[in-house]
């Protein structure tokens, strides 16, 4: 991660539903790196998109797509979140989609891929 903007960059794309999964990568690596000059920055977005309602949306994505294993727990931080304080809000409809796909996407990758 070379700099603010690079982090805005991702943060923004992320908000708006676009799964940036190499600029997430970076990010986390960054946040999770204890000589990058970024790291502190990397943390504060990273809590910021913890906090967003519509982030839980990309769970599934990054979880598959994520070649570093922190982003991946990063992806199941925000589904357990979401599952937790959302699940009950959402209407019957969506509950059983989100399941389903959830179920599809997320079973072979914990079975092929450690976290």
């Amino acid at each position: 991660m070379a700099a603010q903007n690079e982090i805005e960059a991702v943060v923004l794309n992320l908000l708006k539903g676009e799964l940036d999964i190499n600029g997430l990568d970076n990010l986390v690596a960054a946040a999770y790196d204890p000589v990058s000059p970024h790291r502190a920055e990397a943390n504060k977005a990273l809590m910021g998109l913890q906090e967003s309602p519509e982030l839980w949306q990309l769970a599934d994505g990054i979880i598959e797509k994520s070649q570093n294993p922190q982003a991946r727990f990063f992806g199941l931080q925000i589904l357990d979140d979401a599952i937790k304080s959302r699940w009950k809000i959402l209407p019957p409809e969506q509950k059983t989609g989100s399941r389903t796909t959830w179920l599809e996407r997320l079973s072979p990758c914990l079975q092929t891929r450690p976290l």
